[in-house]
């Protein structure tokens, strides 16, 4: 072959991996265009606030719907019991649809709450406000002994009220919701140490 057909075929090569080599470039081009490359976006640090509103009792007693019972025992056996229910929409005074009066009874023991205008009540609806509230207790019995005042439950009194049992005789107070059962000496005797004027349930903010 002759100097002239190998400077043809030379220029051929060359050609065709120039040819080669752009169809290549690109191809590899074009695939990075079409592949977007992977970023990590920033990472912003939020700090977040939370604003706690403390809770009184002025804020929850607007519509409390709850109730306590307490009993007054002699033994297992002989016992009284009592419901203080709680609405919003209730009266201190005794309503008749919404209270019911203490019945006589034969029982050896009898308790009772009082109403506003003073009427011996078994179930007794009044409003929880802000100021809480105070039950005089009215307890008796049919022979000297010692008896208990006992919180038997309570149901949706919010955690804002202490429960206090308050014995004006001995001038001493116990917080019922962590002390739920009160001992005391009755005399029949002696009339300060019955009726209405001794105990209390007082609903006070913590």
């Amino acid at each position: 072959m002759t100097h002239r057909g190998f400077d043809i075929i030379n220029k051929m090569k060359k050609r065709t991996f120039t040819l080669l080599l752009l169809a290549v470039t690109g191809f590899v081009a074009c695939k990075k265009d079409s592949v977007k490359p992977t970023t990590t976006p920033d990472v912003v640090s939020q700090k977040v606030t939370t604003t706690t509103t403390g809770l009184n009792a002025d804020t929850v007693s607007e519509n409390v719907t709850g109730y306590l019972r307490v009993q007054l025992a002699m033994d297992t056996v002989n016992t009284d019991n009592i419901l203080v229910e709680f609405k919003p929409s209730s009266s201190a005074a005794f309503v008749a649809n919404e209270d019911a009066p203490t019945l006589q009874g034969f029982g050896l023991v009898s308790l009772s709450s009082l109403s506003s205008n003073n009427i011996a009540l078994s179930i007794n609806t009044l409003p929880l406000t802000g100021k809480g509230a105070t039950i005089p207790l009215a307890v008796s019995a049919k022979s000297t002994g010692t008896y208990q005042l006992k919180l038997v439950t309570t149901n949706n009194i919010p955690a804002v009220f202490n429960i206090w049992l308050k014995d004006n005789l001995k001038k001493d107070s116990v917080n019922f919701r962590t002390a739920p059962s009160y001992s005391f000496a009755l005399n029949t005797a002696d009339a300060t140490t019955y009726g209405s004027q001794r105990f209390s349930i007082e609903l006070s903010e913590n």
